[in-house]
């Protein structure tokens, strides 16, 4: 028997607490970059509460809303998802910032489509994979569909110099791709397929073999290729454990590269210490463990594979982009989920709990 009840009130206190972290976080690692470009330290925190505010107006509206009607329009969802895809390159709409062709112009918001990508992706997925689970031993039904759906987006998000959405989209496909039963030697094919991918990307865009570099030897040249991940190295050390107090970083203050984006975990480091960042990071564990905790009291497949997806996702960037700026992993540019800068990852993100919540309204009595 299914019963319908509220969603989950302790994944959407999980969620809930990491935005207000992020806004007391953001309010303060924002206020060099806001000063500079915009003439006023609170500029950009204000552009950042009404992503903020729009993010849980859509994931109210999406946890109201029966998931499984998103899976029945799963198809024209990844169709659209990948469309938009293309808007970056239209004259007139798409805008090119810091040398790359990712985001589009909106009446002056900027939003990135990518972003579209990941939710639609996760929906098409739940609802195909099950489709096909007894099927496992025929590629052309399973892993060759796969990996041309992979393969296309790879295409589209590498045309816009993306690899940080490019790598995020991996992990996800590939992980709900064995979460639904896929039998290992197929990830043997898709480990030989990053390779050749890997070697591609290096022979066409040689700077990528340069931040491998880096990462393998970040002091080689700490004023050019490694200077970020020196400068947050230097931020996160000089932190300590309890910091050097919300406000007064030092290397905001046009040291450390995208101090209130991708580098806003080393802000918080240097500010709060180390106990209170490595809250944050249980707060993104949480995450995993209890949407991995509600996955399994889902009966219907489609439903545990959309929550798996979405933790998944969150989870996995949230630790790429501490690894890259800890020095565990090479940086690829990927913000911290409902921390960064970055309006159009806030609504999404905010609005794909949105539909998790929902399936937790799903429970098998």
């Amino acid at each position: 028997m299914i019963s319908y009840r509220r969603p989950d009130s302790i994944f959407l206190a999980i969620i809930i607490t990491l935005c207000v972290i992020g806004v007391i976080i953001f309010s303060s690692a924002s206020t060099a970059e806001s000063f500079r470009t915009l003439g006023d330290p609170n500029s950009m925190l204000i552009k950042q509460i009404l992503p903020l505010i729009i993010g849980f107006a859509i994931l109210y509206f999406a946890q109201m809303i029966d998931y499984r009607h998103w899976i029945k329009w799963s198809n024209i969802l990844l169709i659209l998802s990948i469309l938009i895809l293309f808007l970056p390159f239209v004259p007139g709409i798409g805008k090119e910032l810091l040398g790359a062709k990712r985001w589009i112009s909106i009446g002056g918001f900027f939003f990135q489509p990518s972003e579209v990508l990941k939710i639609g992706m996760i929906i098409y997925l739940a609802a195909w994979l099950p489709k096909i689970q007894n099927n496992w031993r025929d590629y052309k039904k399973t892993l060759v569909p796969f990996s041309i759906l992979i393969a296309g987006c790879a295409l589209m998000l590498m045309l816009q110099r993306d690899l940080g959405t490019t790598l995020i989209i991996f992990i996800i496909a590939t992980a709900m791709y064995f979460i639904a039963g896929a039998p290992v030697k197929h990830l043997l094919w898709i480990l030989v397929g990053i390779i050749l991918v890997i070697l591609l990307l290096i022979k066409f865009e040689p700077y990528r073999a340069e931040r491998l570099t880096t990462f393998l030897n970040p002091q080689q040249d700490s004023q050019d290729s490694s200077y970020h991940i020196n400068r947050s190295l230097l931020a996160i050390g000089s932190g300590g454990w309890f910091g050097r107090g919300l406000g007064k970083s030092i290397q905001k203050f046009n040291y450390l590269p995208e101090a209130a984006g991708d580098s806003i975990f080393a802000v918080a480091a240097e500010e709060l210490g180390f106990i209170v960042v490595l809250g944050i990071v249980f707060l993104y564990t949480a995450i995993y463990i209890r949407g991995r905790k509600l996955a399994k009291k889902i009966s219907d497949p489609g439903g545990r594979l959309i929550i798996m997806g979405v933790v998944i996702w969150i989870t996995a960037q949230a630790f790429v982009n501490i690894g890259a700026l800890t020095g565990i992993l090479p940086l690829t540019g990927i913000p911290l989920p409902f921390i960064s800068n970055g309006g159009s990852a806030l609504i999404v993100s905010l609005g794909s709990i949105g539909v998790l919540l929902n399936v937790t309204k799903q429970i098998r009595s």
